[in-house]
């Protein structure tokens, strides 16, 4: 299971980002994150692939998780239980390469997510 962002364990860095120009700010050793529900998503989301740009992306639907998955996401973030579990269920019976995180707030949540199957959780402070 993939922790990211709990004091004791060392993870990779987060940016946020809301266009395709946002990205020259980020550093090579960080993931460029952005919400599902921005403009031109899909454009971003096809630059970061077509220029080797890690991206997760946040999403608020099951089509959203096939499409991003699709265009190789490295992680697909949820924030909704009843939505990440049905995307795990997903992901593993098309083998997606994507990753799912369920975003979380504190360490409580982390055996449940385990207990689901989950591929990993992001703490909330992460995407900020």
């Amino acid at each position: 299971m993939i922790i990211i962002g709990h004091e004791a364990i060392e993870s990779i860095a987060f940016r946020k980002i809301e266009s395709i120009e946002n990205i020259a700010n980020s550093n090579a050793n960080e993931i460029v994150w952005f919400q599902s529900n921005i403009n031109n998503t899909y454009n971003i989301a096809k630059h970061c692939v077509a220029n080797n740009v890690a991206y997760g992306i946040v999403v608020h639907s099951l089509n959203e998780v096939v499409i991003f998955a699709n265009l190789m996401a490295k992680f697909i973030i949820i924030k909704e239980k009843n939505l990440v579990e049905n995307a795990q269920k997903i992901a593993n019976e098309y083998f997606f390469d994507s990753k799912i995180l369920y975003v979380i707030n504190d360490e409580g949540s982390i055996e449940n997510m385990a207990m689901l199957g989950i591929d990993g959780v992001i703490f909330n402070d992460i995407l900020k």
